[in-house]
């Protein structure tokens, strides 16, 4: 049986996790231009604020999605 503190300390390290997993993703997604995504980046108005959102919204995305698996895995692994 785990404690509050343990459950708490494998969310954060889910959400890291998921965090770079996320940014791993659309940096590799902008460095292979998968469907002329730098491209578009580069024409925009401002490149680096469309990019710094583009990696941040996905880096959160990936990081919820990542801690509540986490977290479902952790509750069901007690009972």
């Amino acid at each position: 049986m785990s404690t509050d503190r343990d459950l708490f300390r494998n969310l954060v390290l889910n959400v890291v996790m998921g965090a770079s997993l996320g940014a791993l993703f659309i940096l590799s997604l902008l460095a292979l231009n998968i469907h002329d995504i730098s491209n578009m980046l580069q024409h925009s108005t401002s490149p680096v604020a469309v990019t710094v959102i583009l990696v941040t919204g996905t880096s959160i995305y990936f990081a919820f999605g990542a801690a509540l698996t986490g977290f479902h895995f952790a509750i069901t692994d007690e009972s």
